[in-house]
């Protein structure tokens, strides 16, 4: 009777651990790896195992940004089943990656020559979810490494070699419009880049957002220019894009 009542509490009642077979990924990538239950001092009812995408947002609350964990996608492990006392239950999964997922490894994500890595304020992970019947749910978290799209490091290589050096980068909360393309996340990523010569430049930030789908990348380039405000320029890296001069790209919607 004492053990049902602890474990209703937390105390003693089932424990789970996700582990991750390949932590460090794409978007688009298939995530992998299995879920471990393990009974606690008396049989209890899972009502499900859920694995949930997660990242970190800024979102506006009131005059101000707070900083939000926000549910990207979910996989349900597995639906009810009874767990006897110490019994040991494996689940593995294959979790595809939206194409949106934020990136969010510094060297990576670094300009080619810069001695300093980009501020980066983009945390993804798993989150783990044993909802346990009539008891205190179980959880687990593990942290994601998300390396960049190659178009994305293509476009951040390019802009170093016009000037621009890759400063931060950060997930706002909202929708994202590059001409008919929506992003679907309920958030966005935006890269952050400033000039590193010396003395006046007119341009004092670019902004590139990046909505990947299957036919190619969605980039909307948005320019912070002195005394003259902000300007926007958006084009499509295809499916041939590795053919294409985009330094002359960029070179063409800062001018």
């Amino acid at each position: 009777m004492f053990k049902k009542l602890f474990a209703a509490m937390g105390v003693g009642g089932a424990e789970v651990d996700t582990v991750l077979e390949n932590p460090s990924l794409r978007p688009g990538d298939t995530l992998r790896g299995h879920v471990q239950i393990k009974g606690g001092s008396v049989e209890q009812t899972i009502e499900h195992v859920d694995l949930v995408l997660m990242a970190e947002v800024e979102a506006e609350s009131g005059d101000h940004e707070a900083r939000v964990a926000r549910p990207l996608a979910s996989f349900r492990a597995a639906g009810s089943t009874r767990i006897a006392a110490g019994q040991e239950i494996r689940l593995p999964f294959a979790l595809p990656l939206p194409l949106e997922t934020p990136v969010n490894n510094p060297q990576a994500l670094a300009s080619p020559g810069s001695p300093w890595a980009p501020q980066v304020r983009a945390a993804v992970w798993i989150h783990t979810d044993l909802a346990i019947a009539s008891a205190v749910d179980a959880s687990d978290r593990d942290w994601l490494d998300v390396q960049p799209l190659p178009q994305m490091q293509a476009l951040i290589a390019a802009m170093a070699r016009l000037g621009y050096a890759h400063a931060s980068t950060d997930v706002e909360a909202g929708t994202a419009r590059i001409g008919h393309v929506t992003s679907t996340l309920g958030c966005y990523q935006e890269f952050e880049f400033r000039p590193v010569q010396g003395g006046f430049s007119s341009v004092q930030e670019v902004e590139i957002t990046c909505i990947p789908r299957p036919e190619g990348v969605h980039v909307l380039v948005e320019i912070d220019r002195r005394f003259r405000g902000d300007s926007y320029r958006s084009f499509v890296m295809s499916n041939d894009w590795q053919t294409v001069n985009w330094d002359a790209q960029l070179r063409s919607c800062l001018g």
